[in-house]
C-alpha cells in the first residue's frame, strides 16, 4: 500500500507494453516474429501478469472492507488468468508458425516458493454480497429465540483455487439454493460460506442446517458439510452416509435434508457463523439457529429480521 508501489510498477508494465506494440506495427511483416518472440511477449506476459496479481491483492483489500467493489477486480483477476493462457498459446503455437512450441509451457502463476507448482493455479479471490441499501454485509439479528438465514444471503463467499459458490434461483422451498461448481470437483479447503450474526442469547445453541436430499453417490462416502463459530473448531456433519428407509421416505416427503450441530457461545453481540461444504454434490437452502424459541415447521421459519450495524 506505501506509495502506491505495486500500481506504479503495474502502470509502467503497461506504458512499456504500449511501446512495445507500437514499435511491432511499424517493424516489416518479416520481422515480427522475431521481435514478438524476444520482445513483445516477455513484455506483454509479465504485463499480464503484474495487472492479474494487482488485481487479486486489490480485490482481498476491498473485501476486507465488504465493498462490492472487490467482485470487479475478482472478475478482472480471471480475466487476466484467462488471457495468460492465449498469451502462452499464442508463444507455442503462432509465433514462426508454431516454431518455439512448448517453450512457454513451464509453470508460471501459483508460486509460494522457489520450486514451481505442478500446475497453474488461479489465485484465490473473494466475493461480497451486493445489496441495493448498504454495501455492508446484512446482520441476522436474533428474535423469539432463534435466527433463520437464506442461505443465498451471506455475508462473503469465499472461493477456492479449483471451486466457486453459485446461487441457483428458485431452487428449492423458499428463495434458493447454493452449491459449489464445478459439481464433480472436491470443494477446496478454502470454500466457504460467511453469515453474520446477532444473537442476545449465550449458553449452547442448535444449529439446523436445511440442504436439499440427494443419492449417497460417491461410493457410499456420504455427503459432508462442516460449521463453525467465529473461526473456532468446524463440527462436520455427514448428511446421507448411513440413512434408513424411514428417514429416506422423510426426506422424500419433506423435499429436505435437515441435519443439527450444536454449539456454545459464551457472549451475546456479533457472531460469525461459517458453512464448509466438504463433498461435491451439497446444496445449501436454509440456516436455523435456535436458542430454544424455534417452532416446528414445513418451510422453516421466514428469515430473520437483519441490520447492517451491532448495538
Amino acid at each position: 500500500h506505501n506509495y502506491d508501489e505495486f500500481k506504479t510498477v503495474t502502470d509502467d508494465y503497461k506504458a512499456l507494453l504500449l511501446d512495445a506494440l507500437k514499435l511491432n506495427y511499424l517493424l516489416p511483416q518479416e520481422a515480427r516474429d522475431a521481435y514478438d518472440q524476444l520482445v513483445l511477449f516477455p513484455i506483454h506476459a509479465c504485463a499480464n501478469l503484474y495487472e492479474m496479481y494487482y488485481a487479486v491483492a486489490m480485490n482481498k483489500d476491498l473485501a476486507k472492507k465488504n465493498d462490492p467493489a472487490a467482485n470487479d477486480w475478482a472478475d478482472k483477476a480471471k480475466e487476466f488468468y484467462v488471457r495468460d493462457s492465449l498469451l502462452t498459446i499464442h508463444y507455442n503455437k503462432e509465433i514462426a508458425g508454431g516454431k518455439w512450441n512448448h517453450i512457454m509451457d513451464q509453470t508460471h502463476i501459483g508460486y509460494t516458493y522457489w520450486q514451481q507448482p505442478l500446475r497453474h493455479v488461479m489465485p484465490k479471490t473473494e466475493t461480497v454480497l451486493q445489496t441495493q441499501t448498504t454495501p455492508l454485509p446484512p446482520i441476522f439479528v436474533e428474535n423469539d429465540g432463534y435466527v433463520s438465514i437464506e442461505a443465498a444471503h451471506y455475508a462473503r463467499a469465499t472461493n477456492g483455487t479449483n471451486t466457486s459458490w453459485i446461487v441457483i434461483p428458485d431452487l428449492g422451498k423458499t428463495l434458493s439454493g447454493v452449491t459449489t461448481t464445478p459439481v464433480t470437483v472436491t470443494p477446496d479447503n478454502d470454500t466457504y460460506l460467511e453469515y453474520e450474526i446477532e444473537l442476545s442469547s449465550t449458553g449452547e445453541i442448535k444449529v439446523e442446517v436445511l440442504i436439499s436430499p440427494t443419492l449417497n453417490f460417491n461410493a457410499n462416502r456420504g455427503l459432508r458439510y462442516a460449521v463453525s463459530f467465529d473461526g473456532g473448531e468446524e463440527q462436520i456433519v455427514n448428511t446421507n452416509k448411513e440413512y434408513n428407509q424411514r428417514q429416506m421416505e422423510r426426506w422424500q416427503a419433506s423435499s429436505i435434508n435437515s441435519t443439527v450441530t450444536t454449539h456454545t457461545v459464551p457472549a451475546s453481540g456479533k457472531h460469525t457463523l461459517r458453512f464448509r461444504a466438504l463433498d461435491p454434490g451439497i446444496v445449501l437452502q436454509k440456516i436455523l439457529i435456535d436458542m430454544g424459541g424455534l417452532k416446528p415447521s414445513y418451510l422453516g421459519a421466514s428469515e430473520s429480521k437483519t441490520t447492517s450495524h451491532v448495538k
